[in-house]
């Protein structure tokens, strides 16, 4: 033969060759390999089902020989793959979701096969192999071994001769199993050196520890004795330093090896062994303490409690080598991906990508939201941070965005963060571009994280969106985004510690393809330990269903930093989402004290405030400044969304065309059920319209009014409602002007005519107001209250036109449904008489003592309603919203709230003062109808008169007049004729003429309304008009006090209710009021009224006719319209009004005003 086949070059001979022994090492070794040791794949003829563990066994003895651990391909591939295996016991406890361990127990085993007939062939050959090489593999050491298995395939196991080793169908890009950061299960060779430090001390560790695995272990032993020159100088002398030197027998070291492993490695879990020596796993501790230790942390502000800070991670980190992101164990691999289903489940079960590490980690996905809302205007950026927009072309509208931001970021950052800047960059920023008709939005967040100085750039790109799918494109990796036309108002827009009560507004008109869509509000703050929800109360005002647009209203228990705005769809199946981020100004707490005084009338509400050492002014708030009355999402204005704020919850100022005083009334909607609901909200369910009579109230909203008298249920709630919004107002004041709430003081007031224990019941609703709006526990000194008749002397007092210090003074508060009257004698500290009746402004202007209200029959009102229409009618484009608030009023037929809108028309901005709106005016010039006007005030001051006399007192050196019917004055006459007129009648009913001196009225014309808020304030600027007004209270709420007097007018001092069933006294009163009548009568006579007064002479004969008509019937249905609704009561119970009164009304509004 030209060729001798042999497994060596030992042999010369042909044919079959006989062999004695068994072949040597020596002989082994001279076995060529064709493929010069190239071949990856092991060569193997070995007839023993444990060729694997030979095979790995040599591998690591043929490496050991060479300085550099170099050999053949194969060689390296087993010791690698070997080591992989270590690699994946060593890290089992983090990887028990995807590998589990199936225990071989030998003896067992073999029993169980040898026992088996069917398997009992195969249990005595395994056997024999056993047996036969035990003292080449250590069999007669090992009782079990250990096999790694994943899914149904086997991939490594524990050897008794190497410790562990690979399957032989070990392959690359087989596994996606981590062995250690960016290193897979069999993907890559690598000797131990390369490994990670703690792995490679853990085998030198055990190998020192155990040391008769130097000798069961020979192969493996070589191996590490090879590879310790090959380590790090550092990491030598570790091991030299903690376990010993692994080169020597080194027996002295066993103990100090053994410790390292238990001190600085766990036990494996499931007593997984070789040669009965224990492994050990990475410790938690140290993986956590590692991870925790990368560049990537997150370095927050707010750091949650008792959670692990999570690393933030992106693909195409782009960081320069020369400043490379540390990772766990090394730097950041670029080629390192990040697919959407490693981060599909929360972030505390997410595993560290590139490893087998569970721990949390964050990305886009997490802190961005999957689709972004649009606004249909410009952000007003001055009260809410825009996101840094930037436009990055020309075609882009101004139009900002919501910013598309999820809890997650809040959690760990502030809003200040968000806004802020880091490394000289924004935190966060949106650019807007378009392209065509392609317009894009990207999202930039930087998170600052542990690397000294650096941050991780996320980003998001939304397109817009082709219909109202929402949903995120994977596939393309973009969301998409929908513009939803909405607006928010935020009440106040101050932020301080401890406000208890914010409201928020939300305007909602999405259309279209979404009008089926609804949004929703979420209010977050930060905390020390995350973000907190704060609970809201949400009230629905106005459906979108039913007017196209709707508006919910929020009422928050404090302040909040970022707002949650949630679109469902009709389903209620969530959309989209948004944060709206308030640029709160920060809040210099004040020291400076305000005091309120609020006069809650009939027809009108005035409240004036004082700040210390100032004078009094009507109460204005202002939304110029950053901190402000009211902020809008929006900027500047908006019609559609102003009209619904204003009509609904507040204009954004409180001043000259929208302030005090302003009507007594409540916008509540028509679907409120009053009658049932627990509570009616402020600026939720209700809200003061203070474009009344000014705008339209809107459609679907019902204006209460009559809320002073009312003792309803009903009525109650929307009085605490009306109040609250007042404290409201009064409290954003005091914070606007850096005043301390904790030093506000409020005055109110309560009418004489008003039952003690209504005056109770109001007290006590203020006490709670006050208590829940400013955070104050209410006292005698700072929540005061004060008899409105008084507080009008005290302005009065204090002015030039005062001429009553030395003479007795009578003050007349004239409102709508009652007037208050006081007398000071000469230099009184308190008031002589204190009365207060229902005879006042409504007596001319109201529907009388009918329960159907006659508005749209009453003539003065069919005259001038006619009068003003026409007016409207001749430039509908300027006045054509004034003639539909005018139609709207005019539906609901009360007088009262006709003439009052009337009145307020020349206050109107759009007529610009122009005296053809004035209604006092015309009243002022009707001959025909003054005579009614002057009859009214000739009642007034002939009552005072006659009371004043019964009681013994002088004729005051003057009257001063306040409140708001203290108009009508200005429709009777000038100031000269008042005074004559007035004169005349103290005159006559005293018998006797005034010396040179004389009398004057004395009224403040153009704010009469204002005077009883600015006396009160006046009287309590110092400790002893604030114990003047203490004692004033102390003498009212005396049993025996004769302070509050009811003059009856007629021969008996005090009337009962068992009285008005008496036919004598009610026909002593009626024969009074003709007494009175006549009186009158005669004095238009003497004073020339016709002349002075241009009344038609033709109406002075036709009063006279009507005047003393039908007086006991208007007595009597008087009496019986104003207790329907009492309880019963006594007989003997005083009447505490003043009955006199009743027959004139009756008279005013069916005699006169009807028939003249």
């Amino acid at each position: 033969m030209s060729k001798i086949l042999s497994y060596n070059n030992k042999t010369t001979g042909e044919g079959w060759i006989a062999l004695t022994n068994q072949y040597s090492a020596d002989e082994i070794n001279m076995i060529s390999d064709p493929n010069g040791g190239l071949s990856a794949v092991p060569r193997t003829a070995i007839p023993s089902p444990f060729a694997q563990m030979d095979l790995v066994k040599n591998a690591f003895r043929r490496l050991a020989m060479n300085a550099h651990l170099h050999g053949e391909l194969m060689d390296e591939r087993l010791v690698g793959n070997a080591l992989d295996v270590a690699q994946l016991f060593f890290n089992l406890p983090e990887l028990r979701t995807k590998l589990r361990v199936v225990e071989w127990n030998k003896a067992a085993a073999l029993q169980q096969l040898r026992t088996d007939p069917q398997h009992k062939l195969l249990g005595d050959t395994l056997e024999m192999f056993v047996n036969q090489d035990k003292e080449a593999f250590n069999f007669d050491r090992m009782n079990r071994i250990y096999f790694l298995v994943y899914g149904n395939q086997v991939i490594g196991s524990t050897s008794p001769v190497t410790l562990f080793m690979a399957s032989p169908n070990a392959r690359p890009n087989q596994f996606s199993i981590p062995v250690e950061q960016n290193v897979n299960l069999f993907d890559l060779t690598r000797p131990l050196y390369m490994r990670m430090p703690k792995f490679v001390k853990y085998i030198y560790a055990l190998f020192t520890a155990y040391p008769d695995l130097k000798k069961l272990c020979s192969e493996l032993n070589a191996y590490l004795i090879t590879c310790f020159d090959l380590l790090s100088p550092e990491l030598r002398q570790e091991i030299l330093t903690d376990i010993g030197n692994p080169v020597a027998m080194d027996y002295e070291n066993q103990d100090r090896a053994l410790q390292y492993l238990k001190m600085c490695y766990d036990l494996s879990d499931e007593g997984i062994q070789a040669l009965g020596i224990p492994f050990y796993c990475a410790r938690q501790a140290d993986i956590q303490a590692a991870i925790q230790n990368s560049d990537f942390r997150i370095e927050p502000s707010i750091v949650p409690h008792g959670e692990r800070l999570p690393l933030v991670l992106q693909n195409h980190l782009n960081a320069p080598q020369t400043d490379a992101f540390h990772y766990i164990t090394n730097d950041w691999d670029e080629l390192t991906v990040i697919r959407p289903q490693d981060y599909a489940v929360e972030p505390e079960k997410r595993i560290l990508p590139a490893t087998s590490h569970q721990y949390p980690w964050l990305t886009d996905d997490d802190f961005f939201q999957p689709s972004l809302i649009k606004l249909d205007y410009t952000m007003d950026r001055d009260c809410f941070f825009n996101g840094n927009l930037t436009v990055g072309s020309r075609e882009t509208d101004n139009a900002d965005f919501l910013l598309p931001l999820s809890k997650t970021y809040f959690k760990y950052f502030t809003i200040n963060d968000l806004q802020g800047t880091i490394a000289g960059r924004p935190r966060f920023e949106l650019i807007h571009t378009q392209t065509g008709q392609q317009e894009t939005v990207k999202a930039v967040l930087r998170i600052p994280v542990q690397k000294q100085g650096a941050f991780i750039t996320l980003e998001r790109t939304y397109v817009q969106a082709a219909g109202v799918d929402m949903r995120y494109d994977r596939e393309n990796n973009r969301g998409y985004f929908l513009t939803i036309p909405f607006a928010l108002s935020v009440f106040p827009f101050v932020k301080s510690p401890g406000l208890k009560q914010y409201n928020v507004q939300l305007v909602d008109r999405a259309l279209g393809a979404i009008e089926n869509c609804h949004l929703s509000l979420e209010f977050h703050k930060s905390v020390s330990n995350g973000d907190e929800v704060l609970p809201s109360l949400k009230r629905s005002r106005s459906l979108k269903s039913e007017k196209r647009v709707g508006a919910d209203y929020y009422r928050l228990p404090g302040a909040f930093d970022y707002i949650n705005v949630q679109l469902y769809d009709e389903w209620d199946n969530l959309m989209s989402e948004g944060v709206v981020c308030p640029r709160w100004a920060p809040n210099i707490a004040g020291h400076e004290s305000f005091t309120f005084a609020v006069d809650f009338g009939t027809t009108n509400t005035h409240i004036e405030c004082m700040r210390q050492g100032q004078m009094p002014e009507p109460l204005t708030a202002g939304s110029e400044a950053k901190e402000r009355l009211l902020a809008t999402l929006y900027n500047g204005e908006h019609i559609l969304y102003d009209v619904i704020m204003k009509q609904e919850f507040l204009p954004d100022n409180i001043g000259q065309d929208y302030g005090f005083p302003q009507r007594t009334v409540l916008s509540e909607s028509e679907r409120l059920d009053v009658e049932n609901i627990d509570e009616i909200v402020a600026l939720g369910d209700a809200n003061i319209p203070f474009i009344y009579e000014k705008e339209s109230v809107g459609y679907g909203n019902r204006i209460v009014p009559n809320l002073k008298w009312s003792t309803e249920i009903a009525t109650s709630k929307r009085v605490r409602a009306y109040l609250t919004e007042l404290a409201l107002l009064m409290r954003t004041k005091v914070l606007l002007e850096n005043g301390d709430l904790s030093k506000t003081r409020l005055i109110w007031f309560y009418p004489l005519s008003m039952k003690v224990g209504n005056i109770r019941k109001l007290g006590e609703m203020w006490s709670k107001t006050f208590g829940d709006v400013f955070g104050v526990e209410a006292t005698a000194q700072n929540l005061i209250q004060m008899p409105e008749s008084v507080a009008p002397y005290y302005f009065y007092r204090g002015s030039s036109q005062f001429r009553g210090a030395a003479a007795t003074v009578a003050s007349i508060d004239i409102g709508g449904g009652s007037s208050d009257v006081v007398v000071f004698e000469s230099n009184a500290k308190q008031p002589t008489i204190l009365t207060s009746f229902r005879f006042a402004a409504n007596a001319l202007f109201g529907d009388g003592f009918s329960e159907v209200p006659h508005g749209d029959s009453n003539p003065m009102l069919v005259k001038y309603v006619d009068y003003f229409r026409r007016l409207f009618d001749a430039d509908d484009d300027r006045y054509g919203e004034l003639n539909g608030i005018l139609e709207d009023i005019l539906s609901k037929r009360k007088s009262e709230d006709i003439n009052a809108f009337l009145f307020s028309v020349i206050q109107n901005k759009v007529v610009g003062d122009n005296d053809v709106f004035s209604y006092n005016q015309r009243l002022n010039e009707d001959g025909r109808l003054k005579i009614i006007f002057i009859y009214f005030y000739s009642t007034l001051i002939y009552y005072v008169a006659r009371m004043m006399k019964h009681r013994g007192l002088d004729k005051p050196r003057s009257v001063m007049f306040s409140g708001t019917g203290s108009k009508v004055l200005d429709i009777v006459g000038s100031k000269r004729e008042l005074d004559l007129l007035s004169e005349a009648i103290f005159e006559r009913v005293y018998g006797n003429e005034y010396d040179s001196d004389g009398f004057s009225v004395v009224m403040e014309r153009n704010e009469p309304k204002q005077i009883t808020c600015r006396g009160a304030l006046m009287q309590v600027r110092d400790s002893s008009g604030c114990a003047s007004v203490e004692q004033l209270n102390q003498l009212m709420d005396s049993f025996d006090s004769n302070l509050k007097y009811n003059y009856s007018g007629i021969n008996k001092e005090h009337l009962t209710y068992a009285d008005m069933d008496n036919a004598e006294i009610r026909t002593s009163i009626v024969e009074a009021v003709k007494e009175f009548n006549d009186f009158f009568c005669r004095l238009c006579d003497d004073i020339h009224v016709v002349d002075r007064f241009l009344v038609d002479h033709q109406s002075l004969m036709k009063f006279k006719e009507l005047v003393n008509k039908d007086l006991d019937h208007h007595l009597l249905n008087g009496w019986n319209f104003v207790n329907k609704n009492e309880s019963e009561h006594n007989a003997n119970d005083a009447i505490e009004d003043t009955v006199f009164f009743y027959p004139i009304i009756g008279s005013i509004r069916d005699n006169l005003i009807e028939n003249l």
